[in-house]
């Protein structure tokens, strides 16, 4: 007599389940994102979405309940990217400009191979707080991933002014380059790197992070 279990029908077809799932799921961002970029996150409706990728309403909105999600859901594919890229930052010497620079390059070129998810991104940025509070996360994360630059500083107040100079510096570098190099702004590409290397360099070598300050202490007359 045989001992073998045999799966059940239900539990073989869980994983193909999954994965038509996903699929579908990437579908859906995928063909959400030009329509975002080309005529408006705004003026998008999630009835034209699904006409877009081939489905029905309803079904769409047992993937996705709002425009949010989709966004959310390309960050989660678009994160771990921009991490990694500041992870690479980190690993850099701050006194190596040609090295900083090359960098600052290639993260340029992030945006232009991403341009319309990183375009839909900023249109989504300005009316959808969850998709604000995500990116924020995001660019927290990689600021945590900077782990050789903050444990230059001791734990504790030092090291959160740390954290935070290189999260603003990085929400200024981002939008920077949206507006170079998605909204075309009138700027010299080559002297917008020379700029964004410098402010890097100053970031990195510790020249913008504030110093601790207290105040006064006030002494009984």
């Amino acid at each position: 007599m045989s001992t073998t279990e045999t799966a059940s029908p239900t539990d073989s077809s869980a994983p193909r389940v999954g994965r038509k799932k996903r699929a579908t799921r990437a579908r859906i961002v995928e063909c959400a994102i030009p329509l975002f970029s080309e005529y408006g996150y705004d003026k998008i409706t999630m009835e034209s979405i699904a006409k877009a990728a081939g489905i029905s309403r309803a079904n769409l909105y047992l993937h996705f309940k709002a425009k949010a999600e989709l966004v959310d859901a390309m960050l989660e594919q678009l994160s771990p990217e921009v991490i990694d890229s500041y992870r690479t930052l980190d690993s850099l010497d701050p006194a190596d400009t040609d090295g900083l620079r090359r960098w600052v390059e290639d993260s340029s070129q992030l945006w232009v191979d991403r341009r319309r998810q990183l375009e839909t991104l900023e249109h989504a940025l300005s009316v959808e707080p969850v998709v604000s509070q995500r990116w924020y996360q995001t660019l927290s994360e990689a600021a945590d991933a900077m782990t050789t630059f903050l444990g230059r500083y001791p734990d504790g107040p030092e090291r959160q002014r740390a954290r935070l100079t290189l999260v603003t510096t990085m929400l200024g570098f981002e939008r920077t380059l949206y507006f170079v190099l998605v909204r075309s702004a009138p700027a010299d590409h080559s002297d917008v790197i020379d700029v964004l290397t410098a402010q890097w360099h100053a970031a990195l070598a510790g020249a913008t992070t504030p110093a601790a300050t207290h105040p006064a202490a006030t002494h009984p007359g």
